[in-house]
């Protein structure tokens, strides 16, 4: 994904791109800052070019994600994901009349906040305003504890928080014993998903986990209302004062 969203900004060389390498990742930085943010001024810009001098370079980098007022994130694909979400952000601003002409219906679903803020909120049972700044502060700082990533609505991150300390912390998790093991290597498999495009392979296959998972889970919930169901029905209790002699 952010190999696409460099390649839609027009990075030279999206395929070559490589996280691991400190330098690549400060090389990318300073090319989005000069070709699509601009959130300094040319000359200003002098302490973001010292990507040979990685020790000078950070200091820079965390005075520039303070201007920029990016959230607290964790790795280094956190931040430069959040980067380039704000370069797209800034390049459609730019000219928006560009893409007007896009189709609506070709474009990905978007979130419906408005059904997320009314569902958050009836849970809250109104008491709590879930766009205030300190709940939204609140939430960013469970959601770092819990190490869930970030997510620009923060809505959206409460539901993966939720997620974390139910399948995690929750009373009937404690007692949960831990997989241990190997990984099953699901990348590595022959059963090829995408013929047409080897970059969807590797994502086809990671949802078609989530639905395996999300079949078995429901299967757990049919046996568990069969086992309740035949409870019920294998000591039935007869009531004779419903009883009738002749007719």
């Amino acid at each position: 994904m952010l190999k696409k969203k460099l390649e839609a900004l027009g990075y030279p060389t999206p395929s070559d791109l490589a996280l691991s390498n400190r330098k690549d990742f400060a090389s990318i930085v300073l090319w989005l800052e000069d070709q699509k943010i601009r959130q300094y001024a040319i000359e200003d810009r002098a302490i973001l070019r010292n990507v040979d001098n990685i020790e000078m370079w950070e200091d820079a980098y965390q005075k520039y994600c303070a201007d920029l007022n990016m959230p607290s994130l964790g790795t280094q694909n956190e931040q430069l994901a959040w980067i380039l979400g704000h370069a797209i952000r800034l390049e459609f601003l730019d000219d928006p009349a560009q893409y007007e002409s896009i189709n609506s219906k070709q474009t990905l679903p978007k979130i419906n906040n408005k059904q997320s803020q009314k569902k958050v909120q009836m849970i809250f049972d109104g008491q709590i305003n879930v766009n205030d700044k300190e709940f939204i502060a609140g939430v960013r700082t469970l959601a770092g504890q819990l190490n869930v990533p970030h997510h620009p609505n923060h809505l959206v991150q409460l539901e993966a928080v939720a997620r974390v300390v139910h399948e995690r912390i929750s009373p009937a998790a404690r007692g949960r014993q831990p997989i241990v093991g190997t990984p099953f290597p699901f990348d590595k498999g022959n059963d090829v998903v995408s013929d047409s495009d080897a970059a969807l392979d590797l994502p086809m296959r990671i949802l078609r986990l989530l639905q395996i998972q999300s079949l078995r889970q429901l299967q757990t919930h049919i046996n568990e209302t069969i086992v309740s169901v035949q409870n019920l029905t294998a000591n039935p209790k007869t009531d004779t004062k419903l009883g009738k002699v002749g007719f």
